[in-house]
């Protein structure tokens, strides 16, 4: 396994990979996402795209004989948060994933690890990660790489009406 830094040119390849977290959400999370698979991607690749083009996106793949196996997709933000002391430049981890089948190798770790290398290099001296509520998984591997859970964010769609 080796781990590449990517560009826009490669998102075509991650769907599937994207996908299975999706599914894997779908099974844990309390509100309703995004449906069918084919608009979740879409949906996720205009973001993915947006933040391209705002120079902000942070793409690693880790791949396996040239197959992607997992992705990690970062930001950068310039700025401070008035709420934490999180420094002038803060890193964000938007999407971790690793392919069912390479679970429990390592591959997630060692895309956090890249990614975590990449972002202090560019400056980064905090990280954010946003973790789906009910998915306690992503939460024990986080803490197990030393994030703290910090916020919780509440949510309530459709509005009612008035």
């Amino acid at each position: 396994m080796r781990i590449v830094a990517a560009g826009e040119e490669r998102l075509g390849e991650l769907r599937e990979l994207y996908l299975s977290l999706h599914h894997a959400e779908l099974s844990v999370s309390a509100l309703a996402l995004t449906e069918p698979d084919e608009r979740a991607w879409t949906a996720r690749l205009i973001t993915y795209r947006g933040h391209f083009a705002a120079g902000r996106a942070r793409l690693l793949v880790a791949e396996d004989e040239g197959r992607p196996i997992g992705y990690a997709f970062g930001l950068v933000e310039e700025g401070h948060d008035d709420t934490f002391p999180l420094g002038a430049r803060v890193g964000e981890l938007y999407t971790l994933v690793v392919a069912p089948d390479r679970r429990g190798e390592g591959v997630g770790a060692a895309l956090l690890d890249s990614l975590d290398e990449l972002l202090a290099a560019e400056g980064a001296t905090s990280l954010r990660v946003e973790v789906m509520t009910g998915n306690e998984d992503a939460r024990r591997f986080y803490r197990r790489h030393g994030l703290v859970e910090g916020e919780v964010v509440l949510y309530r769609y459709p509005r009612p009406s008035a």
